[in-house]
């Protein structure tokens, strides 16, 4: 299992820029509407998973991250939509750096990487369910 130790957030979903600080606890996002609650979910989400959940599935018309992925002021740009994930391996002690651009979803960069790491990483892209929105809570 993994906690979040940071978020970093660039130019993706609503959120042009973003550091939280997150010092492994939970956290709620609270705000006004409009104010990014669902784009730090949806960072988290694409961070772990290479998608965000909203975007797919039923209703969503055929949504994808690489065109609605990136904040508007660079929708033509889907290399500057990036995340990145400071996470910290709790059986361990091991902290790395997990990133992710929107122009290339499926692929990740861990660093330091482990086989430690590595796997739980694997273990949080199968189980989206670590991020709950309002409607799942």
């Amino acid at each position: 299992m993994i906690k979040i130790r940071a978020i970093s957030i660039r130019e993706f979903r609503g959120i042009r820029e973003l550091d939280l600080h997150l010092d492994q606890l939970s956290f709620v996002v609270l705000g006004p509407n409009g104010s990014g609650k669902s784009g730090v979910v949806d960072a988290i989400d694409f961070a772990l998973t290479g998608s965000v959940a909203r975007l797919a599935g039923a209703g969503t018309g055929g949504l994808t991250v690489l065109k609605h992925g990136p904040h508007v002021h660079q929708r033509d740009n889907p290399n500057a939509a990036t995340v990145c994930l400071t996470i910290v391996h709790v059986a361990s002690g091991q902290e790395a750096r997990l990133r992710r651009c929107v122009k290339t979803p499926d692929q990740y960069v861990l660093e330091p990487t482990s086989p430690e790491l590595e796997e739980a990483v694997k273990w949080a892209s199968q189980h989206p369910e670590v991020t709950l929105a309002r409607r799942e809570v």
